[in-house]
């Protein structure tokens, strides 16, 4: 079976179906029979119980192969969980990207955003072009964000961070005075954009956006520097937006008008963008996004997880929002298993379907084509004629079970039953990129390697540093309830 799906009428289901690639392309979508007859030459592929559906996209995640709880720290408020890692060294970013992304084509994601990410190695262009190469070798299309922070590293302005350091012990104010430079200059970033640019000019499956951290991460000059760059190059901006209650505090402070009316001020809108997170978002929030066209990435699991609460999916929906889903590395399962978290996300969607869609199409387009919108990626995300070919065979076989009622609508089974455990085979534009039953040898042989390979720099810096990492995320802690009192 066949799902053939348009953003503009839904997903339309063909029993018996097929697709036929040709180059990196979809050329063919019908009934198999009358495929087989015109593409006779062709190599087939059959699956005795599957339906066919448009690969997914990721569509905001960093590259982190293993999750925090593999590498030894747990889930906790957004702010003092990342203080934590300042006691960890830089783990392999190659390794961790490239573990990431063969569990997503295990999980039939075709296709992902890479997030604004550093581990403060002291190369930023280093760990970047060690993820793109992962990106590369196993052939996930990913829209690779350039990162940039010029602020608020430490504690989120309008605090005087001068003022937040001398209150730590010698210990954590040692740790923080040794910290190595997380991302380039703005003048480095901009050049290393352009470079990038000129190297990855017309890729088939690496796309080039900016990623500003978030804004109270970003100053203003810098928004409109890499507004205009991205204006300019045709790129797009991807950054988080009012994750946490600490960010949406500090929004208020510096953006009374708004904070999505400064952006534009600063000419953001006038590149494409995509924004992650947007839990704390008000109603004028809501409204302002509507009204600019920005592209919503929610990331349900990773929200709960971090104290920040589950993202308002219906009320988004209801406003207008066009709204894609990521799983930040993050997700509800600790996994990649993208099915799943899709799932999570229908049910804080549930009952404001898009009109003339069910829920189970209405969820799916969010995984598929809402996501190349995020990603800005416009051939991509959907089976039709003359789309790029990432797609996924989902075996239904485990999904009916016992029993399956024949009336049942059969994507809204696959939402509320699917696994990544499911997926058969997962196509990269017109390449077969995983099958089930026959695992590439970096799955079945060297990954346990690579984590090893990953995790060991990020081990703690010792004892010391652990203890003053703990501190800072105290600190910080208590700073914001603080501020929130």
């Amino acid at each position: 079976m066949a799902a053939a799906a348009d953003a503009a009428v839904g997903i339309t289901m063909i029993e018996k179906g097929a697709v036929a690639i040709e180059g990196d392309r979809i050329v063919d979508i019908g009934l198999a029979v009358d495929l087989a007859a015109r593409h006779m030459s062709s190599e087939r592929v059959q699956f005795p119980d599957a339906v066919l559906v448009p690969g997914f996209v990721n569509a905001h995640q960093h590259g982190r192969g293993l999750s925090q709880i593999q590498l030894g720290y747990p889930d906790d408020q957004l702010e003092p969980w990342i203080a934590r890692r300042r006691g960890r060294g830089a783990p392999d970013a190659y390794a961790l990207t490239r573990l990431a992304a063969e569990e997503m084509l295990a999980n039939g994601v075709t296709a992902t955003i890479h997030a604004n990410y550093s581990y403060a190695s002291g190369n930023y262009e280093a760990e970047l072009r060690a993820s793109i190469r992962a990106y590369l070798e196993t052939g996930l299309r990913a829209t690779v964000c350039v990162g940039y922070a010029d602020r608020g590293g430490l504690v989120y302005p309008p605090a005087d961070e001068s003022v937040f350091r001398a209150g730590l012990s010698a210990a954590a104010q040692a740790l923080l005075q040794s910290a190595r430079p997380a991302w380039l200059p703005l003048e480095g970033t901009l050049d290393l954009m352009a470079r990038l640019c000129e190297e990855f000019a017309g890729h088939p499956t690496i796309t080039l956006a900016y990623g500003p951290a978030g804004p109270q991460w970003v100053s203003d000059a810098a928004w409109r520097s890499l507004a205009e760059d991205a204006a300019r190059r045709g790129l797009g901006l991807h950054f988080h937006l009012l994750e946490s209650p600490a960010q949406a505090a500090c929004a208020k402070v510096l953006y009374p008008e708004g904070v999505l009316n400064r952006l534009q001020s600063l000419g953001v809108f006038e590149a494409r963008a995509s924004a992650a997170h947007f839990a704390q978002a008000t109603e004028r929030d809501i409204a302002d996004a509507a009204r600019m066209g920005l592209v919503i990435v929610s990331n349900p699991g990773s929200n709960m997880r971090l104290g920040n609460g589950p993202p308002d999916i219906a009320r988004w929906r209801a406003a207008g929002l066009d709204v894609a889903l990521g799983t930040d590395n993050c997700a509800f399962q600790d996994n990649e298993d993208y099915l799943s978290e899709l799932r999570l996300g229908s049910l804080l969607a549930r009952g404001n379907a898009a009109a003339g869609k069910s829920d189970g199409a209405a969820t799916f387009l969010m995984g598929t084509d809402a996501g190349a919108r995020a990603m800005f990626v416009t051939d991509a995300g959907r089976l039709t004629l003359g789309m790029k070919a990432d797609l996924v065979a989902l075996d239904l076989s485990r999904l009916r079970g016992t029993y399956l009622d024949q009336d049942t609508d059969l994507l809204g089974a696959v939402i509320a039953r699917g696994l990544g455990s499911d997926v058969l085979m997962t196509v990269v534009d017109g390449v077969e990129r995983y099958r089930r039953g026959r695992l590439a040898d970096l799955r079945r042989n060297q990954a346990a390697e690579l984590a090893a390979k990953a995790a060991a720099a990020s081990r703690s810096v010792g004892e010391d540093g652990s203890f003053a990492a703990a501190e800072i995320a105290e600190a910080l802690r208590s700073h914001y309830v603080r501020l929130a009192q």
